[in-house]
C-alpha cells in the first residue's frame, strides 16, 4: 500500500502543477475595438421613376427613403399612372413633396421613420416657381412659423434632391403665412444608391 501513495501524490502534484500551465496559454485579453462605421446599402435609385424623400429616424437624424412615384411596367402596391396627360418621365418637384406630406409608409413606420411635417387638407397644393441658376423657390400650403428644424430640413433636402442628383441646391420656402426660409441639404455625400 505504500507504493500507491506516492503515486497518488504524484499524480495530484502533477495534475495541480498542469492547471496553471492550462490557464496561461499565452492569448493576451483585449478590449472592444470597433472597426469603421454602421453599415451602409446600396440602392438602386432611377430618377425617371423615383424620388428620394427624407423622414426623422428614432434619433432624430433624416433617413433618405427612395420611393417609385413615376409610371412603372411593373404591378403591385408601387405601381402608378403616368402623370397628367399621359406624360411620362422624371416625377416633378410637386410630386416628390406630395409623398414626403403622405408621410412614411407601413414599411417605413415598421423600420422606426417617423416624420415632423403636419399632415395636408386634401387639394392643397404646392407651388414651384422656375429654377434659376442655384436656388428652387417652393410656396407650401401651410404656415411655416410651426414647423420645427427637423421639418423644414425634411422639405430642404426633398426638394433639393427632386430637382439635383446631388441635393447641392438652395432652397427657399414659403409657407402660407408668409415666412421664408432658406437653407441647403447639407449632407456630405451625394444621392443613395
Amino acid at each position: 500500500m505504500r507504493r500507491t501513495r506516492p503515486h497518488r501524490r504524484a499524480t495530484a502534484l502533477a495534475v495541480a502543477a498542469a492547471v496553471p500551465l492550462l490557464g496561461g496559454c499565452g492569448i493576451q485579453e483585449s478590449d472592444v475595438i470597433e472597426a469603421g462605421g454602421p453599415a451602409t446599402v446600396e440602392a438602386f435609385y432611377n430618377r425617371n421613376d423615383d424620388v428620394i424623400l427624407f423622414f426623422r429616424t428614432p434619433d432624430g437624424r433624416l433617413n433618405p427613403v427612395i420611393r417609385t412615384v413615376g409610371s412603372s411596367p411593373g404591378f403591385g402596391d408601387e405601381y402608378t399612372e403616368p402623370g397628367p396627360a399621359g406624360t411620362i418621365g422624371p416625377p416633378t418637384t410637386e410630386k416628390a413633396i406630395a409623398e414626403l406630406l403622405a408621410g412614411p409608409r407601413p414599411k417605413d413606420r415598421a423600420a422606426g421613420l417617423t416624420t415632423a411635417l403636419p399632415p395636408t387638407r386634401p387639394g392643397a397644393t404646392t407651388k414651384i416657381e422656375p429654377t434659376f441658376g442655384s436656388t428652387v423657390t417652393t410656396h407650401l400650403p401651410f404656415p411655416l412659423n410651426d414647423l420645427n428644424t427637423t421639418a423644414l430640413r425634411q422639405l430642404t433636402c426633398t426638394i433639393a434632391y427632386s430637382k439635383d442628383p446631388g441635393g447641392r441646391l438652395t432652397v427657399k420656402l414659403t409657407g402660407q403665412d408668409g415666412a421664408s426660409h432658406s437653407d441647403t441639404c447639407g449632407l456630405a455625400s451625394g444621392p443613395p444608391g
